[in-house]
């Protein structure tokens, strides 16, 4: 498993943060140069956030965000472990 990972979000910052909360639980987060960082099963987690773009479908526009999760500091299952928490954080409802 690559343990650095880039995905295109569809969603904003203020977004991005309010799953980021739900996904951590109450564990402290911090900002600095631009990283997002946490601790994970005791070890460091960094999440870089590019600004947000727009994806435009006809007259249709939603936001898009670039990340990258740098999971270097973890053990493969314990990447294994935040990416399935992670996607069930962000996953979002539709019909």
């Amino acid at each position: 498993m690559d343990q650095r990972i880039e995905r295109e979000m569809g969603l904003d910052r203020a977004e991005f943060l309010r799953s980021l909360e739900a996904l951590l639980g109450g564990r402290d987060w911090q900002s600095e140069d631009g990283w997002l960082q946490f601790r994970w099963a005791g070890r460091p987690v960094r999440i870089l956030l590019h600004p947000t773009g727009a994806r435009r479908i006809g007259s249709l526009s939603l936001p898009m965000t670039q990340v990258e999760i740098d999971l270097r500091a973890l053990d493969e299952e314990e990447a294994r472990d935040f990416l399935a928490r992670f996607d069930r954080a962000f996953q979002r409802g539709g019909g």
